[in-house]
């Protein structure tokens, strides 16, 4: 997972929780920001291997066993939450 993430596992579990902080405060309404069908931990895998590698939505959605529209909504999603949390570190 590191070398298509840039991220250890437990890196990702404790950004995963913080990228969940931040869409509980982002929340209008009941809905999630990622699909339900990977959930929270998958989608901000793919998003965070979207990211690093440039990679193109449908070799991830091959990758991850899901369609493009797929990981194109985890990426949407996740994308911003992941922005904020950035933004409120430096």
């Amino acid at each position: 997972m590191y070398y298509t993430t840039g991220f250890r596992r437990d890196e990702i579990q404790d950004l995963v929780a913080i990228v969940y902080e931040q869409d509980q405060r982002d929340a209008t309404e009941a809905r999630l920001s990622w699909p339900p069908v990977l959930g929270l931990f998958w989608s901000v895998v793919i998003t965070l291997a979207y990211l690093r590698g440039n990679r193109v939505q449908w070799e991830l959605a091959e990758t991850y066993g899901v369609s493009q529209s797929t990981v194109s909504r985890a990426i949407t999603g996740v994308t911003p939450l992941l922005e904020a949390y950035s933004g409120s570190v430096r």
